[in-house]
């Protein structure tokens, strides 16, 4: 996160993925210390590159005693902006936007659904957890109300850029899109697509390369 002369690093996208995976496996380790060899083991990384990533972050492990859980979860911890509340609000409320709101793993990254919204009068009112389903009419309230950062589109594609612009007039600093499109927003306003065919679609190639080496040998 800082190093040396405390200026941001921006990490390539690969490193930043596995810095997550460290993250998540020492959230759950409960020995006081931990080796790059053993992170590496148990996430199949090598154990040079679990070094590597870990080199851009301050805090260093020691020599043949490894790294600290606490001291490196912390320094994670505030990588990820983990020790800052953050609000979020859904748009969309069918069976996606029900299982992320339904989801308990956020709160272990002070991460909060504060609102989820639809145009569906017959999903209006409807109870989803501690939240009730709101029309579209109370989104610019509920973002004021709660200085809400990020909103999650789980919309058809159809209507995924319009709910783009109202999020982003309202305020919205962040999107993640489920919606199987690609959304236009200012270049201040960051963006996170999520395919799920892309994610198949990848897991089917890996499939049709490990039956050609089989094939092969």
């Amino acid at each position: 996160m800082l190093k040396e002369n405390k200026e941001f690093i921006m990490f390539p996208k690969a490193t930043l993925e596995r810095l997550k995976l460290y993250h998540r496996l020492l959230s759950e380790e409960e020995k006081e210390y931990i080796s790059s060899e053993e992170i590496g083991e148990r996430l199949g990384i090598l154990p040079e590159q679990v070094r590597k990533d870990l080199s851009y972050l301050e805090y260093k492990g020691k020599p043949k005693v490894g790294y600290n859980v606490k001291k490196l979860l912390e320094e994670l911890n505030k990588l990820f902006g983990i020790g800052k509340s953050t609000k979020v609000i859904i748009v969309g409320a069918g069976n996606l936007g029900t299982a992320i709101t339904n989801y308990p793993g956020f709160a272990n990254y002070n991460i909060e659904i504060v609102g989820i919204f639809d145009n569906d009068p017959n999903k209006i009112g409807k109870r989803i957890g501690d939240l009730v389903v709101l029309p579209m009419d109370y989104l610019e309230r509920v973002i004021k109300k709660f200085n809400v950062e990020i909103g999650v589109i789980c919309v058809p594609k159809e209507s995924a850029q319009e709910v783009a612009n109202i999020l982003v007039k309202n305020g919205i600093k962040a999107i993640w899109n489920f919606a199987p499109t690609f959304i236009k927003v200012p270049e201040e306003v960051i963006v996170r697509n999520e395919d799920i065919t892309s994610g198949l679609l990848s897991l089917k190639h890996m499939l049709e390369v490990k039956d050609q080496r089989i094939r092969k040998d």
